[in-house]
């Protein structure tokens, strides 16, 4: 199998913080197939939060490349198979199957969005995020995101005044707003914390308290005067049933769950349980993991998915944003490119 496996240090374009970290740089490990003309690639994004470094990531892809069938089309038995070597999903299973999943739909001489059965849907606009700073500074990003023409804004909190942050914003961005305090709020406060949002019309509050904790995400969404959307406590399709009736919706990421087929499953289980589900993104994605879940976003009511557009040296091109709202190439697989 001519399959190559690299580590890449990728630099964003400000300090993007969020509650528990801040971040200059990302490392990223990417994947790519060589067969005949074609190239299919993947990619694996390491997120410490559940234990992964870029090293551990690269040495389960490199691993994880035998389980590759001959047939591009025979997907099902690498999903069985993924399934068994990542029971928990993660960076590296994810790498494994956007590649699969590329590479399938080149064979077939498709985009992705045409093999997935997702050619005829609309996809929601994406959010564009904003990372923890003065807010002043959080203000003026706003403004040059809606310069930009996005509509949306993702707004990390946890650190800080609040309510400061969101005046700050208000005063320079009207579209919709969305907020998200990574986990740092305890249960006791979280329901005071929400409701001081409320004058400034905020969507929803996405994983507001402690992943772990599903009671203390009942009790939180029982007095809740806003909307909760979950993240960290979803990583598999079996998370959805434990989460549904604590919340309205679910962040899907491909690299938390282990790729496309995952999120599928993931985005069908939540939709039969009456949940809204977001496709989302690590910060730092390359334009190759970022379009395997732009492909998938026709199936999704909301999407965050911006991790390439944070970053200034994406080494790819291929599904552009403007204004917000998703550009697709009309090449087959992820369309993906050296940029």
């Amino acid at each position: 199998m001519n399959a190559t496996v690299r580590t890449v240090e990728l630099h964003l374009a400000v300090p993007f913080a969020i509650s528990r970290a801040t971040h200059t740089t990302k490392k990223v490990v990417l994947v790519e197939l060589r067969e005949g003309g074609r190239v299919a690639r993947g990619e694996g994004v390491p997120d410490a939060f559940f234990g992964e470094t870029a090293e551990s990531v690269e040495h389960a892809i490199r691993d994880g490349l035998a389980l590759i069938p001959e047939d591009p089309r025979d997907l099902a038995t690498l999903d069985m198979r993924l399934a068994i070597q990542f029971p928990h999903g993660g960076a590296a299973c994810c790498a494994i199957d956007v590649l699969a999943h590329d590479r399938a739909a080149q064979a077939a001489g498709v985009p992705l969005r045409e093999l997935l059965g997702l050619a005829l849907g609309e996809p929601p606009p994406t959010s564009f995020t904003l990372g923890i700073a003065e807010p002043a500074v959080m203000a003026e990003r706003a403004a040059n995101a809606a310069a930009q023409g996005f509509e949306i804004l993702k707004v990390k909190l946890g650190h800080g005044d609040d309510v400061a942050v969101l005046a700050a914003i208000r005063e320079r961005f009207h579209g919709t707003i969305r907020v998200d305090p990574n986990a740092a709020w305890t249960v006791a406060e979280a329901p005071a914390r929400i409701s001081r949002l409320v004058p400034f019309g905020i969507e929803f509050v996405e994983q507001p308290i402690a992943p772990d904790d599903i009671e203390g995400l009942r009790a939180v969404h029982a007095r809740s005067e806003l909307p909760i959307v979950v993240d960290e406590a979803v990583v598999g399709v079996g998370d959805v049933a434990i989460v549904a009736g604590a919340c309205e919706g679910i962040n899907v990421k491909l690299q938390k769950c282990g790729g496309v087929a995952a999120a599928r499953a993931m985005i069908a289980e939540a939709h039969d349980r009456g949940l809204r589900v977001m496709l989302g993104c690590r910060a730092a994605e390359t334009s190759v993991a970022i379009a395997a879940a732009a492909h998938l976003a026709p199936a999704v009511e909301w999407c965050d998915l911006d991790g390439n557009l944070l970053i200034t040296d994406d080494p790819f091109r291929a599904v552009v944003v403007v204004r917000g709202r998703f550009v697709y190439p009309d090449r087959p697989g992820l369309g993906a490119v050296p940029a």
